[in-house]
């Protein structure tokens, strides 16, 4: 195991901080939005702004990726991380779109949780990141990577009782769809968050 990184890699970890940071962000307003349930438009356009600025943070990592020589971790595990933690802020703020454009009522308990879920797991993912410069954390930054894993299981377990519940129920067709389709990006947001996951221990992994 590498104990010690030379200078030059370090600019990595503050800009997976910064990644970490900007996707917390994100996951508390996007939690936000799902609970208060108002001016929906304007919160949206809110997570459209995370999502940009979780955009230059991402293209910073890869042009620095492009321009350094020497990398903390294989250069195409560092490409796969970024790519996968844009994945979900992208499904994120699609997700936020999506409820503002649905004109659903109220939020259900199950968009809730999922939405809970998602944040959660989304500071799992950044208390993970931010143990990376040190892989001698290994056992807590897994122990956050199977945090995850739960959240999903719960999350999944969740998804479909509840998508179940809506074609059982009957009732007005235009409002199932309408939430078999959120609910879809719920859950796919979840497991986004899971395969950043993956990624994270395969670096670990190999690191150690």
């Amino acid at each position: 195991m590498r104990f010690s990184l030379i200078p030059r890699e370090m600019k990595f970890f503050d800009l997976f901080d910064d990644a970490g940071a900007r996707l917390t962000a994100a996951a508390d307003k996007f939690l936000d939005l799902v609970v208060s349930f108002d001016d929906l438009a304007e919160r949206a356009r809110e997570m459209k702004r995370e999502e940009e600025a979780c955009d230059r943070v991402i293209r910073t990592i890869l042009e620095t990726l492009n321009r350094s020589f020497i990398t903390p971790f294989d250069r195409e595990d560092i490409h796969a991380l970024v790519l996968s933690l844009d994945d979900v802020m992208d499904k994120m703020e699609e997700t936020a779109h999506r409820f503002a454009v649905a004109r659903t009522e109220r939020p259900t308990p199950t968009a809730v949780e999922l939405a809970r879920i998602v944040q959660e797991s989304c500071g799992h993912l950044r208390d993970a990141l931010g143990l990376l410069r040190d892989l001698r954390q290994a056992p807590r930054i897994q122990a956050h990577l199977r945090a995850i894993s739960r959240l999903e299981n719960e999350a999944d377990r969740a998804y479909r009782q509840a998508d179940a519940a809506l074609f059982a129920g009957g009732g007005d067709v235009l409002a199932l769809i309408k939430w078999h389709e959120l609910y879809g990006w719920l859950e796919a947001t979840v497991d986004a968050t899971k395969q950043v996951a993956h990624i994270i221990s395969g670096i670990v992994v190999k690191g150690t």
